[in-house]
C-alpha cells in the first residue's frame, strides 16, 4: 500500500511539474490589456495557487521565470509584479509574506515599474522591512506591558501572544480556545494584549506596537519559543494544539 501511496504522490508531482512547464507558453505573444485584465489575474492566482509548490523558494522561483519571460513587455510585466505585489502583502500562509520581501528586493526596489513613486515605494519598503523582522525563527521584538513586564523577561518553554479588542466576539471565541489549549499544556505563557484604542496604560506607544507585529486586525496570535523566536504566527487559538504537538 505504501508503495502505491509513493508512486501515486509521483505521479501528480510530475503531472503539476508538466502543467507548470507549459502554463505560460504563448506568453511571449501576449497583447492585451493590462490596465484592468480580470482574466490574467486569475490565470496568475492558479498558476501560484494550485500549480507551484506553495514553499516560499518555489514561489520565488516561479516568479523569476515569470518576469524573465514577460521583461520584453514592460506593461505586462508590471501588471504581473503588482498583482503579486497585492496577493502577497496579505499571504495566506505564514511563511508566505517573505515572498513580498522577495519581490521588493529583486524588482521594486531595482526597476522603473509602472505607477512606482517615491510614496508608494516607501510603503512597499517598510512593509518589507516589517515581513522581514517577523519571519519566522527571527527573534520576536521586545516591548514592556504595564511597566513592569518585558517580553524578554518571561520565562516558559512557549509565550502566546494574543493581540485582541475587548469589543470583538471573535477575540472571545479565541480566548475561549487558547485558554482550552493552555489547559492541556501548562508549559505555554499567554500575554493578552488588548489593542482597544480606549484602553491605555498597557505601553507606552500603542502605534509603534502595532508596527512592531503588523496588526491589521484583531484577533492575532504570534507563539514564540524559549529563546523568544517566532515560531508561528497569525494562526487561529485551536491549532495551537498543532503547533505544541509537532515540536515535541
Amino acid at each position: 500500500m505504501k508503495s502505491k501511496i509513493v508512486i501515486l504522490l509521483l505521479f501528480v508531482s510530475s503531472l503539476g511539474m508538466a502543467q507548470n512547464q507549459h502554463f505560460w507558453d504563448g506568453i511571449e505573444a501576449f497583447d492585451g490589456p493590462t490596465d484592468e485584465n480580470p482574466v490574467l489575474a486569475a490565470q496568475i492566482n492558479f498558476y501560484f495557487d494550485k500549480l507551484v509548490n506553495p514553499l516560499p523558494d518555489s514561489i520565488t522561483l516561479e516568479i523569476s521565470r515569470l518576469i524573465d519571460r514577460t521583461s520584453y513587455n514592460p506593461d505586462l510585466r508590471d501588471f504581473i509584479l503588482w498583482h503579486l505585489l497585492e496577493k502577497y502583502q496579505h499571504p495566506e500562509y505564514m511563511t508566505h509574506d517573505q515572498v513580498f520581501v522577495f519581490l521588493y528586493d529583486q524588482y521594486f526596489s531595482q526597476l522603473e515599474i509602472k505607477d512606482l513613486n517615491e510614496a508608494n515605494i516607501a510603503l512597499i519598503r517598510d512593509k518589507a522591512e516589517q515581513f522581514r523582522r517577523l519571519a519566522l525563527f527571527n527573534i520576536a521584538p521586545n516591548f514592556q506591558l504595564n511597566d513592569s513586564v518585558d517580553l524578554q523577561s518571561v520565562e516558559s518553554k512557549y509565550t502566546v501572544l494574543f493581540f485582541y479588542d475587548h469589543d470583538c466576539e471573535l477575540c472571545h471565541q479565541e480566548r475561549m480556545d487558547l485558554d482550552s489549549v493552555c489547559e492541556q499544556h501548562p508549559e505555554i505563557t499567554v500575554l493578552a494584549i488588548d489593542m482597544n484604542p480606549n484602553v491605555s496604560g498597557r505601553f507606552a506607544n500603542p502605534s509603534e506596537l502595532i508596527g512592531l507585529y503588523d496588526i491589521e486586525t484583531t484577533p492575532l496570535i504570534y507563539v514564540l519559543d524559549r529563546d523568544k523566536r517566532i515560531i508561528a504566527k497569525k494562526i487561529r487559538a485551536r491549532q495551537m494544539e498543532l503547533v505544541v504537538s509537532s515540536l515535541e
